[in-house]
């Protein structure tokens, strides 16, 4: 059932309670003489104007956004009702010879008349009671639309986040497996004989960028395995004065987070902290999590002379995915100087 459809079996609902409050007052009157029917007939005169304007008048001016008409539409109905409603409670008066309205409603507004009106003043005595209804149920549908209206809104923020999160996703994988492809063929054209390795490597990472990226969060593990398949590859190539350490503990299976969270970090250190241009480069990645948080430190040497888009896709997709999938749980903190680069990372569960 859509927020529409709720919406209306909600409204539906709440008037079926203003019928059966109806019905209720009318059989528990205390008037000896007074017919059941009368008394229902006059309760619900007193509430069908109310139901024109939720259900017709309403609904007409939310499509034509013409406020002068509704206005008039709402003083010509109230005027209709009134005298309808008050040549009604007359003939009661003279039916049964009463001219309290407590004999014939639980609502029994009334308003004084000047004395030169005392034979008009079945109508001072039921437009109260209108008065007081339609406002009570027009204030009923102005929260319910708006809170419908932040239903809509919601479900429409949703949706833009999920699709948003998709293109994040599909910029991630193919970005990600280019790198992995540049690294491949470099050490093709070495001949060198690790390449079967790192080519079960790729195809590991294939599947984990197909399929586990899939899922909304996957073990931490999982995660981790992933950046150390990836790690290898990169280590296939490093210079031989560059020294790369990724260290983790106390990390539990239970733990869940976004698949390809972490590796654009890692990604994103390998790429410029082992520039050829650095007499000594170095990676140093470590990571902590358990059921509470999550947090993620790496840092690398850095050339600022050489490097001018420090990050790219990889950094920016990071900080728009944690924006939508941990509002408000989450702390990316970015710092470089003239030869080092930190990058951050707390997540809280």
């Amino acid at each position: 059932m859509n927020s529409l459809n709720r919406f209306n079996f909600s409204r539906l609902l709440l008037n079926v309670f203003f019928v059966g409050f109806i019905v209720f007052v009318s059989v528990n009157n205390k008037g000896e003489n007074l017919s059941v029917g009368y008394i229902l007939v006059y309760n619900l005169m007193l509430f069908a104007p109310a139901w024109i304007n939720i259900f017709w008048l309403l609904p007409k001016f939310r499509i034509h956004k013409n406020i002068i008409r509704y206005i008039m539409d709402a003083v010509v109905l109230f005027l209709i009702s009134v005298i309808i409603s008050g040549q009604y409670l007359k003939w009661l008066y003279n039916k049964f010879e009463k001219s309290e309205l407590t004999d014939f409603t639980a609502l029994a507004v009334t308003s004084s008349v000047p004395s030169s009106l005392e034979n008009h003043q079945h109508y001072f005595d039921i437009f109260p009671g209108i008065i007081l209804i339609m406002s009570i149920m027009l204030i009923g549908y102005v929260l319910q639309e708006y809170l419908l209206k932040i239903k809509k809104e919601e479900s429409i923020t949703a949706q833009q986040n999920i699709a948003e999160l998709g293109l994040l996703k599909s910029q991630i994988s193919p970005h990600f497996l280019f790198n992995v492809l540049n690294s491949l063929y470099a050490l093709s054209l070495k001949t060198a004989k690790e390449t079967p390795d790192v080519i079960l490597k790729l195809s590991d990472i294939l599947r984990y960028s197909l399929y586990e990226t899939q899922e909304k969060e996957i073990s931490i593990i999982k995660e981790i395995h992933i950046l150390n398949t990836y790690i290898d590859i990169e280590l296939l190539r490093m210079p031989s004065n560059a020294s790369i350490s990724f260290h983790y503990d106390q990390v539990k299976d239970s733990t869940k987070i976004a698949p390809m969270l972490l590796l654009p970090l890692i990604e994103n250190a390998f790429k410029h902290g082992t520039d050829s241009t650095i007499d000594f480069s170095y990676i140093a990645a470590n990571l902590y999590c358990d059921d509470n948080k999550l947090i993620f430190e790496c840092k690398n040497s850095f050339n600022e002379r050489a490097t001018k888009d420090f990050g790219g896709i990889g950094i920016e997709n990071i900080r728009k995915r944690l924006q939508l999938l941990y509002p408000s749980k989450h702390l990316l903190q970015i710092k470089k100087n003239r030869d080092t680069f930190s990058v951050t990372l707390e997540i809280k569960f």
